[in-house]
């Protein structure tokens, strides 16, 4: 061993170890230049002994003599120190521990350390071990780095952040340093990229390489391909196997495996798989990761006897050695930390591992024995790797680069001189992140917060954090947490103890936030030791000058405790017991010690830069806007139910809360995450509940803001907006309300005069206002009526009106009327339009009595209102009808609508005639005004049916032969159709519709009694006349009176014109005694032009009398009128009908018959005797007395009396034997329908038809002169059931062709609820006889009848 002494040291190189062969040639590279590469192999020794090498040069603040006695240093200069900076704070103690020892001296005097936290280096000291961060942390008061004349940068393989920073930053100072001296050394380096990088005057730096110390190791390669028979943990055993099948191999064996997961698995597999082989039953199974708790640790490294596998991720790679390895096995793969440009997160992803990483793992078997290396992948694979692992810089955030480079004016990043230039795309990341916390403004200047930033030796994250807590009264618990983030969390829970680790740890869990657990952990830790409070308040905030003394710090919003009186101090635990008790509930003592240890240098920080705590707790909402500040990247927002409990988190990404999380209940729908790692999955660690609200006051510049739908609000009379504000991509809030005007006055102005001024839409008491819409609404009205488009200017004009006089700035109600207020005392008519300025042209012919504004219907005049909107329901003529007049309305006269769109209406009905008429009409728009100005003559306008007029006055002009089916009225659109709306006496809608029968059908029921109550009224006041029918003048021609919905309370404020009997319509009469009944009544308003209701005088049948009702249809009169008089003639031959009743020949024979009459499947409802008897009476007295014209007085109905008398027995028995024959046919019918069998449509067919023909009334509810027609009609039946046998073809073919008829007919009764006019009878009759054609045509029809005639039929039908 070779040494240099002198009198106070003395340096001892091993001659064993390589590097010492290589000392004077590497004293002499220092020599001749400023910086050397070294690379040495594992075991050469360069790590101790390169410092030891520069104390031997004279380097370091110590003076150390050289051979000759003379002193290194000229004598009055002050030495220098040698930095060694390890990417370990475990590496630097050790190493300075190593050096120590071997030079002879105390730690701390000659050789000491410092990591974060923690300094052992003496005043005198020459050679300072430290962490690359420390000596980065040191530019910032050193930027020259004058404390050192000799800087030692080992493990720079590793390439992290801060070497490849402390790399390009020791690059730039060198020429302002010539004294200083670099070494860069490392196991596995690229050389030559380290010196290209240091490259001077003279060349690239020397590379010295140097040797290794160690036992060969054999490297055998096992592939496996993986499978659900075979995977890594099956390898891995089979591995275990081959080293261990020599007995004498008893080494240990050191497994790498990419994470914990992996190794949890492995390790259960290899217990099993070792179970069950008695020689390696006792072999022990081991993990060993970062996370691992202390003693899990510590027994890695404790002395044993037996065999022992332990599981380990790369943590084992460099700077530890795990003592008795001679084995190891090599997955092959490691996780590594990316950073995620997509996501914006750090990712620890399962990635192949780089050659250099892959040479580092054999080198931990070849220390104490012959070694073998098994990699569990090929050759080839290995071949194909990347030769070293990127770079961190190259995959990590490089925010806090950016920002210690701004404090120190080192440039722009893109300009620095790093190892490898990072991304571009990097870079803009950084940016970004500073940018997040205000550090940079939108230029990427340093802004004020961002400068106090750059002077805390912090994370950037962090330090925006206690800058804003501070400035929220929240700093002491802020320090808490802030040290608790930057520390492995310090609750242990050991594989074999979980459960009751998580049991233990639960008292800590917070409902909402891990923030505020931290704080109850922390306040745990200080109130578990026991003693004074003044004790735990020393231990919360020593070294924090000027600091209040407090006990502990609470959760937020929890109470402090108050500080005991001096004879109630708690009695304080033993050290031995306060960690007896820490591990009693899974607290890492040595973590906690480390956090403490960081509380504590938080404060000095805090103390340096005069901050003050705050003294009184801090708020849940104070603490989390603060930490909110420094993580405004990290919010997460709850996607909607059903997505597995998934958040939303900045621009786009999606993750998990972390199934681990210390929280008792569900964290809820808004996050913050204190930080997102991506392994299976996308997981957000340290999450606490934050408020949306609060995003907007700590990340304002930050928020991307859009003003959406500008419109204006009637109720706020300003033009509004809807806000919607986005952090990275999350909707924070939306449809929140602001004032347009603020952010565009121009814009506001605008919809302001479109909306409120044009389009109607404010409520104002400004005279000019009310008048504009006044007159728009005169001139829309002549546009509905003329039915044009081109008479009211359209809307830009009238907004360029108000464009032009308003004033820039009157974009709301309120500047509008401050503004109008004053300028209107100048010009009075001040924003008032004109007709001739709101008018294109002058509406030449639109006058009231083109276009009334009531329309006399039954007598009444409804209100008329026109509109110009083709589509609308509403689109043409629409009349009010109130309910009680709605039965009179007659039809024909709705046709002709007003007098100023008859000529329109006329021209349409021309268009529809086919070519020939059309072509001697043309041109139609002068034929048919030429039509209109005939028709519309007082005389014939609303006379009868306008179609029947139309072709009147086609036939004179084209003298041709045109019927009323040439004009198709289907054709026409709906604006030529009268709509009407029925209201009731309130004036409430009903309905409405162009369908007048329609309405009819719906709401006659309830007109009728409207129209009743109101008639029996008038005529129980005596308000009624009797009139003559020639008197009444129903649906006259319009005329201008009062509108409709005020005709009821006219009609019942009348007075009586004439005096009829008052109790006409209360009193029960067997007799003709009320004197003569007046076809119709009329109920007039006193006056000229009065308004009439019409009513139509019934006799009702009451069984053993007759009463008088007044009804409003005349048909629906007719009807209840005829019962009526039939009872009050049966009631005047009571001797006459007894005898007949007993004497209708053949009735009970016709009994048997009718008994199958309406019966139901399940053999009930047949007719019965009765019934028919009944109705051969009722037909015999309809056609004794009741032929036209009816008696209307006593005198005509006793002279009928009197003539019918005599031939009723004689019409009775005709009618007797009329049914008789009907019956018999019907029973032949019936019974053939039952016996034919396997011709279903035709039977189906057939039953339908016979029902619809006999139901149990038929005699009375067929007319008499289709009576005579029935037999005939079930003869019919009959034969076509014969015929059908012979050619089921044809009578399917005559079936088809008869449904459609048939189909179209039953559905307009029902759509007309059964309501059928006399043209719909002879149509139903019609296709009666079409049955007898196409299946009876031997029993002959009146008349000659096809389907032709049936359509043409049905269009004078429609």
């Amino acid at each position: 061993m070779r040494a240099l002494t002198s009198s106070s040291l003395k340096i001892e190189f091993p001659e064993s170890l390589p590097v010492s062969g290589k000392r004077d040639e590497i004293m002499a590279a220092m020599q001749a230049h400023q910086v050397i590469i070294v690379c040495g192999e594992t075991g050469s020794g360069k790590t101790t002994q390169l410092p030891k090498i520069a104390l031997a040069m004279g380097r370091g603040q110590r003076p150390i003599p050289n051979s000759d006695g003379a002193s290194a240093t000229t004598r009055g200069q002050r030495g220098r120190l040698i930095g060694h900076t390890q990417p370990r704070r475990i590496a630097a103690s050790s190493v300075a521990k190593r050096i120590a020892e071997e030079l002879k001296t105390p730690l701390g005097d000659v050789v000491g350390y410092k990591v974060r936290f923690n300094d052992r280096l003496g005043k005198d000291a020459s050679v300072k071990l430290m962490t690359d961060g420390i000596l980065l942390a040191e530019t910032q008061t050193d930027p020259l780095l004058n404390a050192y004349d000799t800087i030692i940068i080992d493990e720079a393989h590793e390439r992290s952040l801060n070497i490849d920073f402390l790399l390009g930053y020791l690059r730039q100072i060198l020429p302002r340093r010539p004294d200083l001296k670099i070494i860069v050394t490392s196991a596995t380096i690229d050389a030559q990229r380290f010196a290209d990088h240091f490259k001077s005057s003279k060349g690239p730096a020397p590379v010295i390489m140097v040797s290794g110390r160690m036992f060969p190791v054999e490297t055998r390669y096992r592939p496996f391909e993986e499978s659900r028979e075979y995977d890594l943990n099956n390898a891995i055993a089979d591995g275990v196997d081959e080293l261990w099948r020599d007995p004498h191999n008893s080494g240990d064996i050191l497994v790498f495996l990419p994470g914990e997961r992996e190794i949890r698995e492995a390790a259960d597999h290899l217990r099993k798989h070792l179970s069950h082989q008695p020689v390696m039953r006792s072999a022990e199974v081991l993990p060993l990761f970062a996370r691992l708790s202390p003693a899990e640790q510590d027994r890695i490294f404790d002395g044993h006897t037996g065999r022992r596998v332990v599981l380990a991720t790369n943590v084992a790679e460099t700077s530890l050695t795990v003592p008795g390895i001679r084995y190891v096995i090599d997955a092959g793969t490691a996780r590594v930390k990316r950073y995620s440009f997509r996501s914006k997160v750090e990712q620890l992803l399962v990635e192949p591992i780089s050659q250099a990483a892959a040479n580092q793992r054999p080198g931990r078997c070849g220390r104490v024995a012959n070694g073998i290396c098994i990699r569990l992948y090929d050759e080839k694979d290995f071949a194909g790797r990347d030769r070293f692992t990127d770079p961190e810089i190259l995959r990590s955030s490089l925010a806090g680069v950016i920002l210690r480079m701004k404090s120190l004016h080192l440039g722009i990043v893109e300009d620095f001189p790093f190892l490898e230039r990072p991304s571009g795309r990097a870079i803009a990341d950084g940016y970004q992140l500073l940018n997040e916390l205000g550090a940079v403004d939108d230029a990427n200047e340093l802004t004020p917060l961002g400068g106090e930033l750059s002077k805390l030796p912090l994370d950037p994250r962090v330090g925006r954090m206690l800058i804003e807590a501070r400035s929220r009264e929240a700093l002491d618990e802020a320090l808490v947490i802030a040290s608790a983030l930057s520390v492995q969390d310090v609750r242990d829970r050991p594989m074999d103890a979980q459960q009751q680790a998580d049991a233990a740890h639960q008292k800590f869990d917070d409902e909402k936030s891990e923030f505020t657990g931290y704080l109850k952990l922390w306040k745990w830790i200080h109130d578990a030791r026991g003693g004074s409070h003044e004790g735990a308040a020393d231990t919360a905030s020593r070294g924090t000058p000027g600091s209040s003394s407090r006990g502990s710090i609470s959760s937020p919003g929890a109470p402090r405790a108050a500080a005991p009186s001096a004879g109630g101090a708690s009695h304080k635990l033993s050290n031995r017991q306060y960690e007896q008790l820490l591990r009693q509930n899974f607290v890492n003592i040595r973590r906690v010690r480390e956090w403490k240890d960081i509380h504590s240098q938080l404060h000095t920080v805090v103390a340096e830069h005069k901050w003050r705590l705050n003294t009184t707790p801090a708020s849940y909402e104070q603490l989390h806007l603060s930490m909110l500040s420094g993580l405004l990247g990290n919010i997460g927002c709850k996607l909607e139910e059903g997505q597995n409990g998934e958040y939303l988190g900045a621009r786009s990404i999606k993750f998990f809360a972390h199934p681990g999380a210390h929280l008792t209940k569900k964290p809820g729908k808004w996050i913050v995450a204190s930080e997102l790692v991506e392994t299976t999955r996308l997981f957000g660690r340290g999450i606490a509940n934050i408020d949306p609200q609060w995003l907007e006051q700590v990340g304002g510049h930050l928020l991307k803001k859009q003003l959406l739908d500008p419109h204006w609000e009637r109720k706020a009379a300003e033009v509004m907006a809807l806000e919607r504000a986005t952090l990275y991509g999350i909707v924070v809030y939306s449809g929140r309300r602001v004032n347009y005007s603020r952010v565009d006055m121009s814009g506001a102005r605008e919809v302001f005069i479109r909306e409120a001024l044009v389009g109607k839409e404010w409520e104002t008491t400004l005279p000019f206002l009310a008048a504009n819409h006044k007159l728009i609404k005169q001139v829309q009205d002549l546009e509905h009526k003329a039915r044009r488009q081109d008479v009211l200017v359209d809307d830009e004009l009238i907004y360029a009106f108000y464009d032009q006089q308003l004033p820039a700035d009157v974009c709301s109600g309120y500047s509008l009327e401050r503004w109008y207020r004053e300028e209107v005392k100048k010009q009075p008519k001040l924003l008032m339009l004109t007709r001739e300025e709101l008018m294109r042209h002058e509406a030449a012919g639109i006058t009231t009595a083109s276009f009334p504004k009531t329309i006399r219907l039954g007598g009444v005049d409804c209100a008329a209102t026109y509109l110009h909107e083709p589509g609308d329901a509403r689109d043409g003529l629409t009349v009010t009808v109130p309910l009680f007049v709605l039965n009179q309305v007659n039809e024909e006269r709705c046709e002709w609508l007003v007098p100023g769109m008859l000529k329109d209406k006329v021209q349409a009905l021309l268009k529809t005639l086919h070519q020939r008429p059309r072509s001697r009409l043309v041109p139609l728009p002068d034929t048919a005004t030429k039509f209109a100005e005939v028709l519309n003559a007082p005389e014939k306008f609303g006379a009868g049916s306008l179609v029947d007029a139309v072709l009147r006055q086609v036939r004179e002009a084209t003298s041709l032969d045109i019927v009323r089916a040439d004009i198709k009225v289907d054709m026409l659109t709906p604006h030529y159709f009268m709509n009407f709306r029925v209201v009731d006496e309130h004036g409430r809608q009903l309905g409405q519709g162009r369908n007048l029968s329609a309405l009819k059908s719906e709401w006659g029921k309830q007109a009728r009694g409207a129209f009743q109550a109101l008639a029996n009224l008038k005529l129980g006041q005596g308000a009624a006349g009797a009139v003559v029918p020639g008197d009444s003048k129903p649906n006259q021609p319009p005329a201008h009176v009062n509108t409709a919905q005020a005709a009821t309370e006219n009609i019942a404020s009348s007075k009586p014109a004439n005096k009829p009997p008052a109790a006409l319509v209360e009193q029960r009469h067997t007799a003709w005694t009320f004197g003569e009944l007046p076809e119709l009544l009329e109920i007039q308003k006193p006056g000229s032009g009065g308004q009439t209701l019409i009513g139509f005088p019934a006799l009702i049948d009451a069984g053993d009398a007759v009463t008088v009702e007044v009804f409003d249809e005349p048909e629906v009169a007719a009807t209840k009128h005829r019962a009526g008089l039939r009872r009050l003639f049966a009631l005047q031959i009571k001797d006459a009908l007894k005898y007949l009743e007993k004497n209708i020949p053949d009735l009970q024979k016709m009994a048997v018959s009718y008994m199958n009459v309406g019966k139901a499947d399940n053999g009930s409802g047949g007719g019965t005797i009765e019934e028919l008897r009944e109705q051969i009476i009722a037909v015999a007295l309809d056609r004794a007395f009741l032929l036209d014209p009816l008696p209307t007085d006593e005198f005509a109905f006793k002279r009928r009396i009197e003539e019918g008398r005599g031939r009723l027995t004689l019409i009775a028995n005709e009618v007797a034997r009329m049914a008789g024959v009907i019956l018999l046919e019907y029973a032949a019918a019936a019974r053939k329908i039952k016996d034919t069998k396997n011709a279903p449509d035709a039977t189906a067919d057939a039953q339908q038809q016979i029902n619809r023909l006999i139901p149990k009334k038929f005699l009375q509810a067929t007319p008499w002169d289709r009576l005579q027609h029935l037999a005939r009609y079930l003869k019919a039946i009959t034969l076509r059931l014969d015929k059908y046998r012979a050619d089921p073809a044809r009578d399917a073919a005559r079936l088809a062709e008869l449904r459609p008829q048939e189909q179209r007919y039953w559905r307009l009764v029902a759509e007309r609820k059964g309501v059928q006019d006399e043209r719909m009878q002879e149509f139903r009759w019609l296709l009666e006889e079409l049955r007898v054609s196409f299946f009876a045509q031997e029993l002959r029809t009146p008349q000659p009848v096809s389907v032709k005639r049936l359509d043409k039929a049905w269009a004078q039908l429609g």
